[in-house]
């Protein structure tokens, strides 16, 4: 047999990634191998799923397994192995190898190009498909406004007229009966040889019993709160239409999911992390721990192994019916012994729940957040390059909250679970690796 593995091309024993034979080989569903570390270290360089060599695109990371029959033949074809060819023609092999890298690299630059073109076109129509539907709904809102104002103003001209006709019957009235009260004059009795004249006497009008005109009165400012209440309403249309808007964008979001793993080292001794590094609890004990300059030695707080200084990552925190919480982004360089202030100044980007139930954005000065709902899980997006944390109600879809700033260092997922407060807080945080469905 190690006569015919002789007679093998080397190529076939050789990662396409270190130009080496072959360590702990792994073979993808696309048919190409390459040793276990190349390939991992590959796919977290370039946050990516895809063959290094034909650019295969997998749905999901495939699982890596160790390929033995194709370690143990490189292995015994390394012990077999003929005279490496001269080292010029290797040379030559990686320059075309390079060569060819940045050809496709090149292509899919101009791909990605034509894709943006797209995204920015997309986005254009949308935006003014929605500014000309609210412009639209304001200027109608505004046209009720002055059309109710109006109607108003002509429903009070006629009440007045109303009352004005009242007050000048009942002025005829009081009048009628003061004329008829007066002494007769000399003039009727040197006519009282005459014919008397048979008339008909209305009854006199009782003041007591006549409308209390001081009650009535006409509001000299009849609009107060109209123009505020239509806005209102508007604002609930704007509302309602950022949440639409919120709920798509979390869609495109989430094509931005890495996996996210806790590091042991990194937490406050206070704290139990479950084996698959996916749970992290407060014990409200300290544990033996190593001495590590990573660790949190004040604060129960705990970060991600991974850390990012490029692109775009999406994930969600299950932080169910906890009471209190601490979940963001942090530099790799923070303070982590003794006592730090969270906030952008010291490198944190951070979304907490107190205890009394209040949600803040630890900038500075803190932002206090009003919620419509309590999320049980509660989506993370670092958009490295465009500056942005931003922090989304899983199951709405709802944004909370975005920080914008300008990062230069690396990034680290951050989690503190909170104090038990009596066993209130006992739950975990816990790293989600399935979507809500929004």
């Amino acid at each position: 047999m190690a006569s015919t593995i002789s007679l093998l091309s080397e190529k076939h024993f050789l990662c396409t990634l270190c130009r080496k034979i072959f360590t702990n080989p792994v073979t993808i569903p696309c048919g190409h191998s390459f040793c276990l570390s190349c390939l991992s270290h590959f796919w977290s360089k370039h946050m990516s799923r895809y063959c290094p060599h034909c650019k295969r695109l997998f749905s999901e990371r495939p699982n890596l397994s160790i390929n033995h029959v194709l370690a143990d033949v490189s292995e015994k074809y390394s012990k077999t192995r003929p005279p490496k060819e001269p080292e010029e023609d290797t040379v030559v092999f990686d320059i075309e190898q390079m060569v060819q890298e940045r050809l496709q690299k090149i292509e899919r630059l101009k791909n990605s190009l034509e894709q943006q073109k797209n995204s920015y076109l997309r986005e254009v129509r949308e935006s003014q498909k929605t500014f000309s539907a609210l412009v639209s709904a304001m200027e109608k809102s505004h046209k009720a406004v002055v059309t109710a104002i109006e109607d108003r103003q002509r429903e009070e001209e006629k009440r007045v007229d109303r009352l004005i006709k009242e007050l000048e019957q009942e002025i005829q009235e009081l009048r009628r009966d003061t004329a008829e009260t007066e002494p007769i004059t000399s003039a009727n009795e040197e006519s009282c040889d005459e014919p008397e004249q048979v008339t008909t006497v209305q009854p006199p009008v009782c003041p007591s019993e006549m409308k209390d005109w001081s009650r009535v009165i006409v509001e000299h400012d009849p609009c107060i709160g109209v123009t505020r209440r239509a806005l209102s309403e508007m604002v609930e249309k704007i509302k309602a239409e950022v949440n639409r808007l919120s709920k798509s964008e979390l869609k495109r979001i989430e094509k931005y999911t890495v996996d996210i793993n806790l590091s042991a080292k990194t937490a406050h001794p206070s704290l139990s992390v479950s084996e698959d590094r996916k749970q992290v609890r407060h014990t409200d004990k300290l544990q033996e721990v190593s001495e590590n300059p990573k660790r949190f030695d004040r604060v129960a707080n705990i970060l991600a192994k991974e850390c990012f200084n490029n692109g775009r990552f999406y994930w969600e925190v299950e932080v169910g019916e906890k009471i209190e919480w601490n979940l963001g982004v942090v530099r790799q360089s923070i303070n982590r012994k003794g006592k730090f202030t969270v906030c952008p100044a010291n490198g944190f980007w951070t979304l907490s729940l107190k205890p009394n139930g209040q949600y803040l954005a630890n900038s500075n000065p803190v932002v206090s957040l009003a919620l419509d709902h309590r999320p049980k899980r509660v989506g993370v997006f670092l958009d490295y390059m465009g500056g942005r944390v931003s922090f989304y109600c899983s199951e709405s879809g709802a944004h909370i909250y975005t920080f914008e700033d300008n990062f230069t260092d690396r990034l680290h997922p951050f989690f503190s679970p909170g104090r038990l407060h009596g066993g209130k807080n006992a739950a975990p945080l816990i790293l989600s690796s399935s979507f809500c469905s929004i």
